[in-house]
């Protein structure tokens, strides 16, 4: 298994018939059920854990349903493209993954560019958050009670209990009703739920959506979860609380609350079963604070008042939350490009806060934002020697190199990045400008082709592959290796589950 690293205004108003966004992907991933199958369906007992029928989908089936469905949710979701968060929430993932009932998990990671808060876990690995989960959390145990929601929903197998008497997947009826999804995430509900109605994922939706008994379990397997990670169980209820408190000021529902119906019978029961266990690690996350402001900082429309904001709550205070005021201060001056305050900024905290490693790397983004690639160079290679390995650093010096020039160098770091994390979209994207600029056309060609096939772009993937075979009948290993992944994408785009 790979080994992954260690490491606003923000106001929801999505209405509840605009974004119906979990229950229907995780049922359209799973279902496109004809009306004499739903009708089975609606008298069919569930399967219990250790039930034959629970190997109706085997867990290869769910990795590879999962893969296949990610490939289309990139096509049409705006996917946050930001190394350092990326790196945040994969550590945070994996360590209450470590933690839970998973079984050496293997899980893709998606956060996605949204100031909404959500999250979902899909069959075979795949956990995704919008970014706005973060954004509106107070605290780090916060964002993963959520998430060890969602994992629960993985290690318990709720898909397969819930979804065992289903029919195959009509991959055209899929993707169709994907789309439609991906609409309705991106904003525009209207247009979305008409694709939906048309596909009849409504009444999919409808009859089998994910039951109460399953949210309740877990609440529960989850829970339990944050406390074998030393977090705190009441981040739960505590989170439940307030997004029930916020919901009369919202204007419309919230889409969390629409995807994850909570009651004050839920609230209630999650508050007494987190009384019952031990409080854990009281101790605030620093990166947190600052990923949030990073993150706060993005949603502003216009950096002035992003800038404000910041200022207003930075006074050059020491607490964790001014800290990240002063660092969302400087990304927001690095967005306005007043490099004089990002740079002065950034001084200020390296001076005070010399151990935290995250001023020294946003005083490189501010070298490479004002084309100083090689000073950013620098002042990565040695983050990277502070930290081996840590997948952020590697990208942002390899982004830096591509621009200083140095195409050769940053093909040699990112060849082993992308050994460990094939499927990464970001690495793929990298790597083919690398390679194009070094005038090795077959390997770039083929890295553009990765980067289709990973966003559900299916057939220009394999065409660029085709242009590869065509750079590489020289090169003989090169050659067989594009034929063999040609053959792997027909396959996986031909698969019916």
């Amino acid at each position: 298994m790979e080994h992954r690293s260690r490491t606003a205004r923000i106001t929801v108003t999505r209405d509840t018939n605009e974004r119906k966004t979990l229950p229907a992907i995780l049922i359209l991933l799973l279902l496109a059920l004809s009306p004499a199958t739903l009708r089975a369906a609606e008298v069919a007992p569930l399967p219990e854990l250790g039930d034959p029928a629970g190997g109706l989908i085997s867990p290869d089936q769910e990795y590879r349903m999962g893969r296949a469905w990610l490939r289309q949710l990139r096509a049409q979701v705006p996917v946050l493209d930001d190394p350092l968060v990326q790196e945040y929430v994969e550590h945070l993932v994996y360590r209450l993954a470590s933690h839970s009932d998973l079984k050496a998990p293997d899980l893709a990671i998606v956060v996605i560019n949204s100031p909404d808060i959500n999250a979902f876990a899909v069959p075979g690995g795949v956990v995704g958050m919008n970014a706005g989960l973060i954004t509106n959390a107070h605290q780090e145990d916060e964002v993963a009670a959520v998430i060890a929601h969602e994992i629960a929903h993985i290690s318990q197998r709720h898909f397969v209990r819930r979804y065992a008497d289903s029919q195959r997947l009509n991959r055209a009826m899929l993707a169709a009703m994907l789309a439609s999804i991906a609409v309705a995430i991106a904003g525009d509900g209207d247009a979305g739920m008409a694709g939906l109605m048309a596909s009849q994922a409504a009444v999919i939706q409808q009859q089998l959506a994910y039951s109460r008994h399953h949210e309740r379990e877990a609440d529960r397997v989850g829970m339990q979860t944050l406390v074998n990670a030393g977090m705190d169980p009441q981040a739960m209820p505590r989170f439940f609380e307030r997004l029930q408190r916020n919901r009369q000021f919202a204007g419309r529902p919230l889409e969390f609350l629409s995807t994850h119906p909570i009651t004050e019978e839920r609230i209630a029961d999650s508050r007494a079963r987190a009384s019952a266990l031990p409080a854990g690690n009281a101790t605030e996350s620093a990166v947190f604070h600052l990923v949030r402001a990073r993150l706060m900082a993005g949603y502003f429309s216009d950096p002035q008042q992003a800038m404000a904001h910041f200022r207003s709550q930075y006074r050059d205070g020491n607490s964790l939350q001014q800290q990240a005021a002063g660092y969302g201060l400087a990304i927001s001056a690095i967005r306005a490009k007043d490099y004089p305050l990002a740079g002065l900024t950034i001084d200020r905290l390296r001076q005070r806060f010399p151990d935290q490693l995250w001023y020294r790397i946003v005083d490189a983004e501010l070298a490479q934002h004002q084309q100083r690639y090689d000073e950013a160079i620098i002042q990565l290679t040695e983050l990277s020697r502070l930290m081996p390995g840590n997948y952020a650093i590697s990208v942002m010096l390899a982004n830096n190199k591509i621009r200083a020039g140095q195409h050769a160098e940053a093909s040699e770091l990112l060849t082993p990045l992308l050994r460990q994390r094939p499927q990464d979209v970001a690495l793929w994207r990298l790597a083919a400008d690398a390679w194009g600029h070094n005038n090795q056309l077959a390997l770039a060609h083929m890295a553009r082709g990765e980067v289709l096939f990973l966003s559900g772009r299916d057939d220009r993937g394999k065409e660029q592959l085709g242009y590869a075979l065509n750079h590489s009948k020289e090169n003989f290993p090169l050659h067989s290796r594009i034929k063999a992944r040609v053959r792997e994408m027909d396959a996986e785009s031909k698969e019916r589950f």
